[in-house]
């Protein structure tokens, strides 16, 4: 097997429209860089490709043109690929959180909505496009015979679940930090910290794909910076070199981030940023100097297209979310926000009833990578690990789409249920189903594939008593 890793440059000029919000705002400064980190994989002449991109969201237009400007480019392409937004919260608009394309048949005064809506600017996208390509093809350009070792560690110390239960039974995204009427989190963390390594034969690491769930939220504003993704990847490179490469692929961390709702604790800024991305690394690095390296074979990949429907609005909650706009004497009232959300989600329902939402999977030696478009529920990511088959299975969120929020079933109970990730909006509009039916897919695919085993070493002795060991004590 061979690896190769590079990364390149995105990092956006000030103004560029930023994503995160459902309104428009701009990148006011520069903190960090923004990069694309990629990887590519060969076993008997197949490719695949993994690459982690700092934005919000990254939809299959702008991966399919990426990677058939690297197939023109170096006539490369992919047996299988899972090209992921890091989402970073603090970065440029990659992608609508909606498909544009589609809402180009729309009714023309459902289109004139998008005025207020976080459009890209069509030239960063189209750099993106080609600075995804050009990492893809550099990463290929760089593949090196190397020995795989992979490993889950745990930090839990910096990740909540933002969605509680409150004393009326009803569930609340962000009920305010120490409200008194918080009972328990509505869902649970993923603390695991998934990590694969590629080595040279010489024992000098070429680069790491590394899984972790968190939303990038932790450095906030609005100046550009790649979150604690950056963080990781620079504590990575001062341990094992300037040129290791790190692509860093979110877990199911739809309901997950580093602010604590039960502390008066202050959750956002740089040095917050800094701590996670530090803390995930270091517990990756004690896994990639702790585990063996094996000369592993089994490279493979599977996807499919899963059918699912959207939530339609009735026309009544549509008449009354006109009136709702006509009232609100902004378009970035809270109210209008959901109103003109609710429009543009009905709009989408009739021209695309079914949303074909693309799944995939790539093995490497004895760890399977399952991927989905979504900002995935994290109890639903646990549940897809956990029939997975794979004691090294990791989850990737965000993955070659965008979907947007897919809670599980729970989170949509007429009584218990809430938040606003469950609103309709356009970027959130699958069936309440669609959690699980994506998680039994993944889990269906993951049965096509088996970890890899290495040959057991030959049965050793038990050892007998060293001739030192057994002497003493001299007491005179």
């Amino acid at each position: 097997m061979q690896a190769g890793f590079f990364s390149t440059n995105i990092t956006p000029p000030i103004g560029t429209m930023q994503a995160g919000n459902y309104n428009r705002q701009y990148i006011q400064g520069l903190a960090g860089s923004m990069k694309v980190r990629a990887a590519v994989f060969e076993q008997d002449g197949l490719l695949y490709a993994f690459a982690g991109v700092d934005c919000c969201a990254i939809d299959r237009a702008t991966i399919a043109a990426a990677l058939e400007y690297a197939r023109q480019q170096a006539g490369i392409q992919f047996a299988g690929h899972i090209i992921s937004a890091s989402h970073t919260h603090s970065g440029a608009a990659v992608s609508a959180f909606f498909d544009f394309q589609l809402l180009q048949k729309a009714d023309p005064k459902v289109l004139a909505l998008l005025q207020d809506s976080p459009l890209p600017d069509p030239w960063y996208n189209d750099w993106v496009r080609r600075q995804l390509a050009s990492a893809l093809i550099m990463a290929y350009k760089s593949l090196q015979p190397c020995l795989l070792n992979s490993g889950i560690g745990h930090e839990d110390s910096m990740v909540f679940n933002r969605r509680f239960y409150l004393k009326d039974g009803r569930a609340y995204t962000h009920p305010g930090k120490m409200n008194p009427d918080i009972v328990e989190p509505a869902g649970p963390i993923d603390p695991a910290v998934g990590v694969l390594g590629a080595w040279r034969p010489d024992g000098s690491l070429i680069g790491c794909l590394l899984n972790y769930s968190c939303h990038g939220t932790t450095h906030g504003g609005r100046l550009t910076h790649a979150d604690w993704y950056h963080h990781a990847e620079q504590t990575l490179q001062k341990l094992f070199g300037r040129e290791v490469g790190t692509v860093i692929l979110n877990g199911a961390c739809g309901d997950i981030t580093q602010v604590n709702n039960q502390s008066f604790s202050k959750d956002t800024g740089p040095e917050i940023s800094y701590k996670l991305g530090f803390r995930v690394a270091a517990e990756a690095a004690k896994l990639l100097v702790s585990q063996n390296k094996h000369k592993y074979s089994q490279l493979a990949a599977a996807s499919c297209e899963l059918p699912l429907k959207r939530r339609r609005p009735s026309s009544d909650s549509v008449t009354r979310a006109w009136e709702t706009l006509a009232r609100c004497s902004t378009s970035t009232e809270p109210d209008a926000v959901f109103a003109r959300e609710r429009l543009i989600a009905a709009e989408l329902a009739r021209l695309e009833p079914l949303r074909l939402v693309t799944l995939s999977a790539i093995q490497l030696g004895d760890t399977l990578f399952l991927a989905n478009p979504a900002e995935y529920f994290c109890s639903l990511g646990l549940k897809v690990k956990a029939g997975s088959g794979f004691q090294n299975c990791m989850l990737v969120e965000l993955a070659n789409d965008i979907v947007g929020y897919v809670p599980d079933l729970e989170a949509f109970d007429p009584v218990r249920g809430g938040g606003y990730e469950t609103v309709l909006t356009a970027y959130s509009n699958l069936q309440p189903e669609a959690g699980d039916l994506i998680a039994e897919k993944l889990i269906e695919m993951a049965g096509k594939f088996k970890p890899e085993q290495i040959p057991a070493t030959a049965s050793q002795e038990p050892g007998s008593l060293w001739d030192y060991g057994r002497r003493g004590p001299d007491l005179h």
